[in-house]
């Protein structure tokens, strides 16, 4: 089996699009279904400096380092934020350019941002019955991803980078943050924020203003018109001591935004942007993929195509877990899973639900429980995973159930 893999993996008539495709188009035609989905994107970087023998890959971080960059977009439903898939995903090597370069030869050549455009125009435009918004962070703050989403019919929602030249409702001309930061504060809201980095757990009191504006198209394309968007500005007010920064996220949306109620909606489509981070997360700590000693860069793409659906599918599950706690494990998963899972962890079937099942998963993999460990972690639920699945495996194949 072991050599079977390498044998794959090396395989050059195997590209990384034949085995990940078939995933994304499922991921859409789900979400040609739906209402409104977000399309949350984020980059990051998969880091094998540590395997200098890897051959193909490309600087990172301060260049002294070697790996992948990677964008990947998760289709998620905002109200319940379920995660139907992945949408599209790009790893791309990082070039080096001449430090020198004028900002006009900047502005004409191919970009490591040109990926924020082609993620939208890799997945397309959706029906009418359909609203899809592409979620992104202060990288996707660029006119040309403004563009490519009302090229493809649809909308976006980003963290403002830049602090862009606009019109005000009555035709004033100013700057972005200028305007954002007068404009007065409408709602507030509690914001639970989790312990990270050494930081306890703590709330936000977050204050929230918005309004329509006028953004011009920037110096590049002076002739196009100015685009019509909404800013929502949340702030932290009185933050502990402690804290180094304080929360403020200004909002750009196209998609009309005409009360507070609506501007509370856009702050949460936002924060559903934090789903990919986990999943990066996932396939990071928990597949380990920047752990795996192939010889060529085009073998880790096969081998990210392969992972990235089961780190889907993890990512899924713990959604499930947290969304549905109460619910029977037997209504949302196959019941020889749950059968299995049960039998281990000396559970009833009828009394195992989500939120017992996805922690009993985490306890095989090496999860103690107690109260003070936390949330189970990516890489002990990834080793839970693989042992229940060999387990399931002997399962099917004793019931005559075959391997499916």
């Amino acid at each position: 089996a072991t050599k079977a893999a390498y044998r794959l993996l090396s395989d050059e008539a195997i590209q990384y699009e034949d085995v990940i495709e078939p995933h994304w188009e499922q991921t859409r035609q789900v979400a040609r279904t739906q209402s409104v989905v977000l399309m949350v994107q984020d980059l990051t970087t998969l880091n094998y400096s540590a395997y200098p023998s890897i051959q193909g890959l490309g600087p990172i971080g301060d260049n002294q380092g070697q790996g992948l960059q990677m964008s990947s977009v998760l289709a998620v439903l905002p109200a319940s934020r379920q995660v139907l898939g992945m949408a599209y995903q790009l790893p791309f090597i990082r070039q080096l350019h001449d430090h020198h370069e004028t900002r006009t030869q900047r502005a004409k050549r191919s970009k490591e941002s040109d990926v924020w455009m082609k993620a939208v125009n890799a997945i397309g435009p959706c029906t009418p019955e359909v609203r899809w918004v592409h979620v992104g962070d202060r990288g996707a703050d660029i006119s040309a991803f403004f563009d490519a989403c009302r090229q493809q019919n649809c909308d976006f929602l980003v963290r403002a980078n830049q602090n862009r030249r606009m019109h005000t409702p009555s035709g004033k001309l100013t700057y972005l943050k200028t305007y954002a930061a007068q404009l007065p504060s409408v709602g507030e809201q509690i914001l639970d924020l989790p312990a990270e980095h050494g930081l306890p757990a703590r709330q936000a009191n977050l204050h929230m203003s918005f309004s329509p504006l006028l953004l011009s198209s920037g110096w590049m394309n002076r002739k196009r018109p100015a685009l019509p968007v909404w800013v929502v500005r949340v702030w932290e007010v009185n933050p502990p001591d402690w804290v180094e920064e304080p929360i403020e996220w200004i909002l750009l949306t196209s998609v009309p935004t005409e009360s507070v109620e609506q501007a509370w909606e856009r702050v949460a489509w936002y924060r559903c942007r934090w789903l990919v981070e986990d999943f990066h997360m996932c396939l990071k700590t928990g597949c380990q993929i920047e752990h795996r000693r192939l010889a060529e860069a085009t073998s880790l793409l096969r081998l990210l195509a392969i992972l990235t659906p089961l780190a889907v599918e993890l990512l899924q599950m713990r959604q499930l877990a947290r969304l549905e706690p109460d619910v029977p494990a037997a209504k949302r998963l196959p019941a020889d899973l749950v059968q299995v899972v049960a039998s281990l962890t000396k559970h009833s079937v009828q009394d195992m639900t989500l939120s017992i099942f996805w922690r009993s998963v985490a306890q095989l993999g090496g999860h103690l429980g107690r109260k003070q460990d936390g949330p189970p972690g990516w890489k002990s639920l990834w080793v839970g995973w693989l042992y229940v699945q060999t387990l399931l495996k002997g399962f099917r194949l004793a019931s005559g159930s075959g391997s499916s």
